[in-house]
């Protein structure tokens, strides 16, 4: 998944994405976070970006695809506020530490187990003592009740389906999408998705951010004031970088 170049994807993501309550999020995220200086890791086309930078906040974000990357930039123009990078979340190094760091639209998901450790303790090294890191991911019980089927939509000028097959031996899903696009001249172009995402079990996560040094870790259910439950689609962890 993270050595595709997304060039195809890119153009597809934001209506893929269309339905997520981008101000409800960063709402949830600003109100979590003391200090202004905030590190974004696999920012995709920069909608969180965005809204963080209006917030007054100043962003250094990276993410792996160039091409995500530059749908960022279309979107925020010069904006002094932000910084984008290409870089990748398992290996990023960026000269400078932050008040903040986020990681949100299931980022963490799309790393395996090994890797995720790697992104954590890199997180930390880039954050102040104190400071807060707040990340989402897809529960377990969502791949399990929502990613055993085929899923299809149509409406009139998008059409896409969407099929899952799960890899029990890695806990992973397998996920392909097949997107049918209208032109200008009423054909449609066909955008194929393959993508691998990984199940991370929310007492494992949390197990490793305390052998990490995270301390104060919260679990909120997707983007609400209220705690993660066993039937919660999203998890939300927000923790704060020990002494």
């Amino acid at each position: 998944m993270l050595n595709r170049s997304y060039k195809e994807f890119s153009q597809i993501y934001d209506i893929l994405m269309n339905d997520t309550d981008y101000e409800k999020w960063t709402s949830f995220i600003a109100e979590k976070i003391d200090g202004s200086k905030v590190l974004e890791a696999a920012c995709g086309t920069g909608n969180i970006t965005r809204l963080l930078a209006d917030k007054n906040f100043k962003i250094t974000a990276f993410d792996l695809s160039q091409d995500m990357l530059m749908r960022a930039y279309e979107k925020l123009g010069r904006n002094p506020r932000v910084k984008l990078l290409n870089m990748d979340i398992r290996s990023f190094k960026i000269d400078d530490r932050f008040d903040a760091a986020v990681c949100c639209c299931d980022g963490v998901n799309y790393i395996n187990k090994n890797e995720i450790k790697d992104f954590f303790n890199n997180v930390y090294n880039h954050l102040n003592e104190n400071s807060g890191f707040i990340f989402d991911l897809s529960t377990q019980y969502k791949y399990e009740t929502m990613f055993n089927d085929t899923y299809v939509y149509d409406d009139g000028e998008i059409f896409y389906v969407w099929e899952n097959g799960a890899d029990e031996s890695n806990d992973a899903v397998n996920i392909e999408i097949n997107f049918f696009i209208k032109d200008e001249s009423d054909k449609y172009n066909r955008i194929s998705e393959i993508q691998t995402q990984y199940i991370h079990k929310i007492e494992e996560v949390v197990s490793l951010l305390n052998e990490i040094g995270f301390k104060n870790i919260k679990i909120y259910d997707d983007y609400n004031d209220e705690s993660c439950r066993d039937n919660s689609l999203r998890a939300v962890f927000v923790c704060e970088k020990g002494n």
